[in-house]
């Protein structure tokens, strides 16, 4: 890549992260690590505030919520499961509940691979009780519950038929961690370092079975609210489905192969399959992982770029995260911030990967 080409790419990141007025929410604060081999070596990026009560900046250091990027590293884990003969895809839910002692039971059909796919029926947030929809859900995010109360609660919110249509569904990736913990009889946390952390060589990855616990470095995640920074100070953590890690150990991630070299090649070969070809057109969806064949344009994360690709993002409480790996892992992206909202954050992935793959 020619220097003209590297001084364009880098002068349009710090534009796209560093608008005129800081306290606006636009301002990014966060990490952000790109790695291509288009580019002679690695350009990172760490800035912002923690945390504003106590002018805490942004560093290497800081741990973000991943937010819904964390579906990839449950998936691995249900997937590595599978390779271990423990589970087959075609599991039922309701077989793993009775099987594991739990009372819960859903509707039947309910597979391991359809909870995967979101195409499981499995509700989401907006199925929730009205009584739960305040303020973004947090009268029911800042409940307790064991894991049984828990599985209890999501089997009265509303499902749909199991198989027929792709519906995104949190729900479904919040019961997999509790099959998992039942399954190894480790904590989510334990099964998280051994199983993927370890492997990959992360030195920074939580996985909170309480909010009493201490995160060494975590930032404070905010919103924009009436013009002022709201801190979102407590979220319940006790069913461990949470991941809380830096940029460093999400690029780590995406050099795995969104966590594909833990898997044996025919599982592997399944992370990336759109598994809603035979019902839309429209959404591609994998295992925790959203993949774009070259050339190919989709309703969710579509980043308008030729090369194949792979990406998953998410929101969650004033964190936002986005994991993104193009051409077979020829260029990496990670952006983590702890404010301002999902979208900009996309739009930001969307621009710095557009003038990296831009034509000279």
């Amino acid at each position: 890549m020619s220097f003209q080409k590297i001084l364009l790419l880098i002068t349009g990141i710090g534009l796209a992260l560093c608008p005129t007025i800081p306290d606006e929410e636009p301002y990014f604060s966060g990490q952000i690590f790109l790695k291509s081999q288009l580019l002679e070596q690695p350009i990172y990026l760490a800035q912002g505030i923690a945390n504003r009560d106590h002018s805490v900046s942004v560093d290497s250091n800081t741990v973000f919520d991943i937010a819904s990027v964390n579906k990839s590293f449950i998936a691995n884990l249900v997937l590595q499961a599978v390779a271990e003969g423990r589970w087959d895809l075609n599991t039922e839910l309701n077989s793993l509940l009775a099987l594991y002692g739990f009372d819960a039971r859903f509707k039947p059909g309910i597979t391991l691979h359809l909870m995967l796919c979101h195409r499981s029926g499995l509700g989401d947030y907006d199925d929730l009780p009205e009584d739960y929809h305040q303020d973004e859900f947090r009268p029911f995010k800042r409940l307790h519950f064991n894991n049984d109360e828990y599985l209890s609660f999501l089997a009265q919110v509303k499902q749909a038929e199991a198989g027929q249509d792709f519906h995104y569904s949190n729900f479904a990736y919040h019961i997999l961690p509790i099959l998992l913990e039942a399954e190894y009889g480790l904590s989510f946390q334990e099964i998280l370092h051994q199983k993927i952390a370890k492997p990959l060589g992360m030195k920074v990855a939580y996985a909170p079975s309480s909010h009493r616990e201490i995160i060494p470095h975590l930032a404070v995640g905010y919103r924009m609210e009436n013009g002022q920074f709201r801190a979102n100070d407590y979220i319940d953590l006790s069913l461990g489905r949470r991941i809380f890690c830096r940029a460093q150990e999400l690029m780590l991630w995406l050099e795995s192969g969104g966590g594909r070299s833990l898997l044996p090649d025919s599982l592997a070969a399944l992370v990336m399959q759109n598994h809603l070809q035979d019902i839309t057109s429209d959404k591609s969806y994998g295992y925790g992982w959203v993949y774009y064949p070259k050339g190919a344009h989709y309703e969710m994360g579509d980043l308008d770029l030729d090369p194949s690709y792979f990406i998953h993002g998410g929101s969650t409480e004033g964190f936002q995260s986005l994991a993104i790996s193009v051409n077979d892992g020829e260029s990496n992206l990670v952006l983590l911030a702890n404010n301002g909202d999902g979208k900009a954050l996309f739009e930001r992935a969307k621009s710095i990967l557009k003038n990296l793959y831009e034509k000279d």
